[in-house]
């Protein structure tokens, strides 16, 4: 079945977008912790340098994201510093190819490292991802506050777990850590207001935005 239109936004310079990435058929796209980290580490790899993250969650057929792409400028200045850029890269350092062309392969390129290591640690073969692989453009502020809340709530809407504060897959808790991380963690909190404010808002409103507002994944 053809995918809507509004479903393949076309990627530009600095706009948000959620990211949504599923398996084939509904195939496992993880087997263990493991495979997990291993999955996040590489979208780190190909995003660093390219798209800030603002949230995600990993369930077991498909993973949403929340990015913002970079500044074209700031891309097109990181490609000239690197000495392992791909044809694609190259061609965008060169005006030979869209903005839109460079992020779509970066994904691409997640997806093929990924599922390639997959199917090696399982002694299996084939198709991993679906493609094309969905991205909506945000419209407003509104949506932008709806979508942190429903990505991070997705686990516990597909009975992944009880209480998806609790879910360790996801940007919620991450954003409430100490630790290092990639995310725009403080962006996140600022957004919300503060972090008793993100907490507040994520278990007033998530039942609310499930049930009168998001359909679909």
């Amino acid at each position: 079945m053809p995918i809507a239109e509004k479903l393949l936004a076309h990627f530009e310079p600095d706009e948000f977008y959620h990211i949504i990435c599923k398996s084939i058929d509904g195939k496992k796209l993880f087997s263990t912790d493991a495979n997990r980290m291993f999955f996040l580490n590489r979208y780190n790899e190909f995003s660093n340098g390219f798209a800030d993250t603002y949230a995600y969650c990993l369930l077991d057929n498909h993973v949403h994201w929340l990015i913002k792409t970079l500044p074209e400028d700031t891309i097109i200045g990181l490609l000239r510093k690197s000495t392992t850029c791909t044809q694609t890269q190259t061609k965008f350092i060169n005006v030979e190819c869209t903005f839109h062309e460079l992020i779509e392969q970066q994904f691409n390129r997640l997806f093929i490292s990924y599922s390639l290591a997959y199917n090696k640690s399982l002694g299996i073969k084939g198709h991993l991802f679906s493609r094309p692989f969905k991205r909506i453009a945000v419209a407003n502020d509104q949506q932008l506050t709806q979508l942190i809340i429903y990505i991070h709530a997705n686990a516990q809407k597909h009975g992944i777990c009880n209480d998806f504060r609790t879910f360790k897959w996801s940007s919620y808790l991450s954003i409430l850590s100490a630790k290092p991380t990639h995310l725009k963690r403080d962006e996140v909190l600022e957004w919300f207001g503060n972090r008793e404010k993100y907490i507040e808002i994520h278990k007033d409103q998530s039942d609310y935005y499930y049930n009168n507002i998001f359909s679909g994944e």
